[in-house]
């Protein structure tokens, strides 16, 4: 059986920077098959705004930018874009009635994420459709449903969402971009129980277990893979009395619940940026790269697959 090399990331939040990273591992590291896992469109938009014909301003992280050229105002939106966040042009005005409007500011925050996506899975194709590179693409529990029919809707990106695809000839993969539920409600969060079937009703239709990939969102409950900062009433981290945050397993039940019972070959997670690792649960290898996106870091995985087991594997930063 012919050994297949898999390059995994996920949890880019709509950084450019990282997005073109994922691409050129291609070249890198030259995997058979590329992963994108979930949480890929970024959070905010960022105003550009006109405060005259010859200048404009924009805060990014709490600094106030002043731009006096085309070439700095390119610039700065290019900084932005870099880190995951979105940018529109506006005048003043627009700006203030963007802010006061919560249904016109989501139609643009929707519009402009999904012309980024768009844009990358045309790069996508551009990029790799000759190299004969498997390239899958899927969304998390953060992600809006926009997304998915522009996914499906190429010829060489692969939208792996809910069903059993192959990777190669003898490998095969389940994705699920739910998550259990969180404190922010977000797209895709669902309670354990419907996120048990949902991953149930795919792994019943596997026809081989021990040279099965899970490529789940979520990581397995009380893992390394799952420790978050444990927040307060107030969705702030708890900090412990000596310093330094008070961590706790933010992981699903059900992801964990269904490894143990399927004991697939690898199970790929993210969600939780800061737990970078790898965990054994039985004979699954549990991986979860973690997430620097905002510093422009594509944290990642790469394995060599070797008939039922994972002959080798890397976790890696660039």
């Amino acid at each position: 059986m012919a050994r297949t090399r898999v390059f995994y990331t996920t949890d880019i939040h709509g950084s450019e920077d990282c997005f073109r990273k994922f691409l050129a591992a291609a070249k890198e590291y030259k995997p058979n098959v590329l992963i994108l896992g979930g949480d890929i469109t970024g959070k905010m938009i960022i105003p550009i705004v006109a405060e005259s014909q010859t200048e404009w301003s924009a805060t990014l992280l709490g600094e106030h930018l002043t731009m006096r050229s085309e070439a700095e105002v390119q610039a700065i939106e290019k900084k932005i874009r870099a880190i995951g966040y979105y940018t529109h042009r506006a005048s003043r005005q627009e700006a203030e009635e963007l802010q006061a409007d919560k249904e016109r500011l989501e139609a643009l925050f929707s519009s402009l994420m999904c012309d980024s996506i768009r844009s990358w899975i045309r790069l996508a194709e551009e990029r790799l459709k000759v190299s004969g590179i498997k390239c899958y693409i899927s969304p998390g529990n953060d992600d809006t449903f926009a997304i998915d029919p522009i996914i499906q809707s190429s010829d060489y990106v692969i939208y792996p969402e809910g069903k059993v695809v192959m990777v190669d000839d003898h490998h095969e993969m389940i994705s699920c971009g739910y998550s259990n539920m969180t404190p922010w409600k977000c797209p895709r969060d669902i309670p354990e129980k419907e996120l048990a079937e949902r991953i149930a009703g795919m792994a019943a239709h596997v026809h081989d277990m021990e040279t099965c990939i899970f490529n789940l969102h979520c990581p397995p409950y009380n893992t390394t893979l799952d420790q978050a900062p444990k927040l307060d009433k107030d969705l702030r981290p708890s900090v412990q009395p000596g310093g330094g945050y008070e961590m706790a397993p933010a992981g699903s039940i059900a992801v964990r619940d269904m490894i143990q019972k399927c004991q697939p070959m690898l199970s790929l997670h993210g969600h939780i940026h800061e737990s970078r690792g790898t965990f054994k649960l039985g004979r699954t290898l549990c991986l979860n790269p973690g997430s620097e996106y905002a510093e422009r870091v594509l944290r990642g995985a790469l394995l060599d697959i070797d008939g039922n087991r994972v002959r080798d594997f890397l976790l890696t930063s660039g």
